[in-house]
């Protein structure tokens, strides 16, 4: 294991200032502020350049009953969030207007052309959309309006012509606008409030509870003051959401009212939508998505049984994700097994490229294939299929990194090499795409561009160091809080040492999995069978164990745990706190 102080160890220091100092070490100026936000931290809508030019343009639309409105949703979480806030605002204002939605049936991005009708007088497109130039003059040049609700990059070139004064685009990267970390979800509240605002219509606040899945979804900075403000005001509202609260009420097995978190959104809420976005039939991410808009809507039961009654749909929603989330995971490890079966991985190699010649992977969980084999074999992972579209026939798929000393942007350093077509997304989860007749001079570039980066030496910044049985418990319990910790304001990490193989339990289905008990709290290392055999052969040692802090919510248990991830065997001293008690 290979480690280093962050600043200082936190162990022996008063709560109040450990907080504050942790927060300060990464980058939150006015933690007070910070850990209790209110409105007021909240920037104006009008700063958006064409925030004004664009609720003017709903609101003309609006009040003409006779106009024909559509959504564009797109395929995933902060998509499909950002969709159900904007219909919520047109189901309030609405006044007999044809209001229509479309979802995207794979993973395109975006506005698909085909997919509009001619009599559209006002498109909104949440969440994408900025870039589509060719797309906005097509339909501008056939009579429909467009306002387009983004945070994604924007093209530079903005100028429409004689068409400019029926397109707004609201895009958080606006130089004017401070926080370039909003979400899709986050622009369209921001429309809302203005639209509210400026024409006297009470806002509805249940809306934050969406806006605050989709920047949790969308994995954006909650160390902004306006994201957390968002997010926490979310959290609140979370609970009137039927549909979103139930999701978490399904997970905290005897807890009946669990506070929502940070970490139900990242955790269980984003990952039982998205199960449904990438494998759900067209009339299940239907379902899906009427739910995010009007959970308590009477559909028909799909229960054995119980067909000939109605039940609210966000019911039936919950058993469509929980049973996609299952059969995702098979179609993961069925996938894996696949991939496994067909590389043969070297330790030189650094980078798997792996091209689905026969398509048996399920594209849609491509990313996820990605990010398994990311964890099992510890370097950059690329998927890529063919893909044949009229003139177009290349490689594409997903990949897949972690920052590591020397490789701070997957990829920017892939956008610069042979072959790559594109590649469009986060630092280190992006899509891509490449020529497939330079599929080995890409290979042969990957391996030069990573050739002086050690994927296998893990620098792990840590926060907090003790000896197993010196831990400062309250400490632990700061750094175990889900209401605090997210992206952008990373987690606490520790280092306990000397942790003895004297009290375990084994766990998972092959017994792979290792519990130890440490008195006051719970060592967890996943997958380690190695470390199973030894210890049900009779071998002993000691630990040292690099990890994160949690709460076992299982059962209503509120027992502390800490998730292992990385460990050294030590020698075995036999000098325990079970030894000292007995």
């Amino acid at each position: 294991m290979k480690y280093q102080l962050r600043t200082k160890n936190y162990n022996n220091e008063t709560i109040e200032l450990a907080l504050h100092d942790l927060l300060i070490d990464r980058g939150i100026k006015h933690p007070l502020e910070w850990l209790q936000p209110n409105y007021s931290y909240e920037h104006s809508p009008m700063l958006f350049n064409e925030m004004r030019k664009g609720i003017e343009m709903l609101k003309a639309t609006i009040s003409n009953s006779e106009a024909s409105i559509m959504v564009v949703v797109d395929s995933d979480l902060d998509g499909y969030t950002s969709g159900a806030i904007i219909l919520n605002l047109l189901k309030l204002i609405q006044r007999g207007q044809e209001i229509n939605f479309v979802l995207h049936p794979n993973k395109e991005h975006g506005i698909v052309l085909e997919d509009i009708p001619e009599d559209v007088d006002l498109l909104i497109v949440p969440d994408a959309g900025s870039s589509q130039k060719t797309e906005h003059l097509k339909l501008l040049e056939n009579g429909t309006k467009i306002i387009v609700l983004d945070h994604h990059e924007m093209v530079n070139d903005m100028d429409y012509g004689q068409y400019q004064d029926n397109i707004v685009i609201i895009n958080s990267q606006e130089e004017n606008y401070p926080n370039h970390a909003l979400s899709g979800a986050g622009v369209v509240l921001k429309f809302s409030q203005a639209y509210c605002e400026r024409y006297g219509v009470p806002f509805p606040n249940k809306l934050y509870a969406l806006a605050a899945c989709g920047i949790i979804a969308d994995v954006m900075d909650i160390g902004d003051l306006e994201n957390k403000q968002i997010v926490t005001t979310g959290l609140r509202y979370l609970k009137e959401h039927l549909f979103l609260y139930q999701l978490i009420q399904d997970t905290h097995y005897n807890n009946d009212e669990p506070e929502p978190t940070i970490k139900d959104i990242g955790w269980v809420i984003g990952p039982n939508i998205n199960a449904i976005i990438r494998l759900g039939t067209q009339e299940q991410k239907n379902m899906i998505f009427k739910s995010l808009v009007s959970p308590m809507l009477l559909v028909p039961s799909s229960k054995r049984g119980e067909e000939d009654q109605e039940v609210p749909v966000y019911q039936e929603a919950v058993r469509l994700c929980k049973n996609a989330k299952k059969r995702q995971t098979t179609a993961v490890d069925k996938s894996i097994r696949i991939i496994e079966s067909q590389l043969q991985i070297k330790d030189t190699d650094r980078a798997i490229v792996y091209v689905d010649e026969d398509q048996e992977l399920t594209f849609e969980l491509s990313g996820l294939i990605a990010n398994k084999l990311l964890s099992q074999y510890n370097r950059p992972v690329i998927l890529l299929r063919h893909f044949r579209q009229g003139n177009i026939d290349e490689l594409r798929g997903s990949a897949r990194g972690k920052s590591v000393e020397g490789l701070d942007n997957l990829k920017d350093t892939l956008s610069g090499l042979t072959g790559v077509q594109k590649a469009e997304g986060h630092a280190f989860a992006f899509g891509v795409g490449v020529d497939k007749d330079m599929l080995s001079e890409f290979k042969q570039h990957l391996d030069l561009a990573l050739g002086s980066v050690d994927f296998n030496v893990n620098l792990y910044l840590v926060d907090l160091i003790a000896k197993y049985n010196e831990l400062n418990i309250p400490m632990a319990e700061i750094t175990a809080r889900e209401d605090i910790w997210g992206h952008g304001v990373d987690k606490p990490m520790a280092l306990l040492t000397d942790i003895p193989t004297d009290k375990y339990d084994f766990m998972g289905n092959e017994q792979q999995h290792l519990k130890i008990d440490c008195g006051k709290f719970d060592v967890l290392l996943f997958n380690v069978p190695e470390l199973t055999e030894q210890l049900g052969q009779g071998q002993k040692f000691d630990l040292d164990v690099i990890g994160e802090f949690s709460v076992d919510k299982s059962f209503n248990v509120g027992r502390l745990q800490f998730v292992v991830n990385d460990f050294e065997l030590k020698e075995y001293t036999s000098k325990t706190v079970w030894d000292l008690v007995f």
